[in-house]
């Protein structure tokens, strides 16, 4: 994905381009969906999500991605491959 200039510029001065409230939340977007996270960080991403309608789609579409992920068939690894990755990672 390519960054606005807009954005590039505040990375590079260390400031990010969205609010604190949405940088936190979405920072913290995989614990809060796994339910890891405290109580009082819970609350305030709750909090933004109900006043964020940016944050709220981009919650929702993580959600999404995650349960149709999961609803993917697993595969499994054929024969040797494990041991040839093994074998090219040593040879580096």
């Amino acid at each position: 994905m390519m960054m606005s200039l807009k954005s590039r510029i505040l990375s590079l001065l260390g400031r990010s381009a969205l609010p604190q409230p949405c940088e936190e939340a979405r920072a913290n977007s995989s614990d809060y969906i796994d339910g890891e996270i405290d109580s009082a960080l819970e609350h305030r991403i709750r909090a933004h999500l109900s006043d964020c309608p940016l944050c709220e789609a981009f919650f929702r579409t993580l959600r999404e991605t995650i349960a149709a992920l999961r609803g993917m068939p697993t595969q499994t690894a054929p024969a040797g491959f494990a041991d040839r990755v093994r074998n090219n990672i040593g040879s580096q």
